[in-house]
């Protein structure tokens, strides 16, 4: 868990590891707050625009590509 504040927002981003059939699968969620117009702007920028969700896959491919396969470990 990675809890942050910056200028616009005050934010939690959480990992969780969830069994997913014969592996685990690595989830990315997070929870913020956005005060005032800054943090209302910011929102519509960053988040509405769809850029967070494609910051916090790349995070999780670049873990997914840092894990060993199965494969590489039999």
């Amino acid at each position: 868990m990675l809890d942050g504040v910056h200028r616009f927002s005050v934010y939690t981003l959480t990992f969780r590891l969830v069994p997913d059939g014969a592996g685990t699968r690595l989830e990315a969620h997070t929870d913020a707050i956005f005060p005032g117009v800054l943090g209302a702007i910011y929102r519509l920028l960053v988040i509405d625009s769809g850029f967070h969700g494609i910051a916090t896959r790349s995070i999780v491919a670049r873990v997914r590509r840092r894990v060993p396969s199965d494969e590489s470990l039999g």
